[in-house]
């Protein structure tokens, strides 16, 4: 067996090679869930035979290879990277994809544990203050559990003082910080780095270079795909949610949507 990842939103885990039916449907993978690969089933070289968890057991069955053009698993990248992805992951799956809402039970409470990560005393029903830095700070702060790097970040309330800081770091040529802050067109985008955007004024990767106070956003990527990432962050839609971020035909973030930087993962 392989181990891969789900690289796709949702993915059908069928009893047999047959799309054309739910009554072959064991369940539905989510985007980032870990599976064993077994091989090519046998009988249908296009699907793939799979060992995944559901509903705490393990279960075997099949997966298309490929939908749209787009390959359904993928291999695992380092263990820091994967480790920043599945906390994102996780958050993602607490607010239910996207669709448990900042101020509603329990969800609040899951805003105010952000919150309270980084020593404030505030929750899902503050909704005149974004939380989104707050969840990655929250997400970062769970991945240094496991590797030590990540607790170098720094934390805050604020994406741009993070962004600034992933400069300076880089400009140090600092090996123990856990992000570097790059133009759009210096590194091409892996799992594991952080989408930056501006908010409201429009900035650029000298502004954050030189301020570590601006109105900002950032996600996580968690899965590249040949044309665009999907990346997971926090108030979004007032969840955690995935964005899609296009990529230029060479393969490097678009500058679009507002975003003018990247931090690349050096955990």
């Amino acid at each position: 067996m392989t181990a891969k990842f789900v690289d796709l939103e949702a993915l059908n885990f069928r009893s047999s090679p047959n799309s054309s039916s739910l009554a072959n449907r064991i369940g539905v993978l989510h985007l980032g869930q870990p599976v064993d690969e077994i091989g090519p089933a046998a009988s249908a070289p296009d699907w793939l035979e799979i060992q995944a968890e559901i509903n705490s057991v393990k279960t075997k069955g099949v997966v298309k290879a490929e939908i749209n053009g787009l390959q359904s698993l993928r291999d695992p990248v380092s263990d820091p990277r994967e480790a920043l992805v599945a906390e994102a992951i996780k958050e993602w799956l607490r607010f239910e994809k996207g669709q448990g809402l900042e101020y509603v039970d329990p969800y609040y409470k899951f805003v105010g544990d952000m919150w309270e990560a980084i020593g404030q005393d505030l929750d899902g029903r503050d909704r005149g203050i974004p939380w989104s830095a707050a969840a990655i700070s929250f997400m970062v702060r769970h991945a240094g559990v496991k590797f030590a790097k990540y607790k170098n970040f720094k934390f805050a309330a604020a994406h741009a003082h993070y962004m600034h800081d992933s400069i300076v770091q880089r400009e140090a040529n600092e090996s123990g910080a856990p992000f570097w802050g790059f133009r759009l067109y210096e590194i091409k985008p892996e799992i594991g780095d952080i989408v930056c955007k501006w908010r409201g004024t429009e900035r650029d990767y000298d502004d954050a270079k030189h301020s570590a106070n601006f109105k900002s956003h950032s996600d996580i990527i968690v899965s590249v795909q040949p044309d665009y990432v999907l990346a997971i962050g926090g108030n979004v839609a007032d969840s955690v949610n995935i964005t899609q971020y296009e990529k230029t035909g060479t393969g490097f973030l678009a500058a679009k949507g507002n975003v003018f930087m990247i931090m690349g993962n050096k955990a």
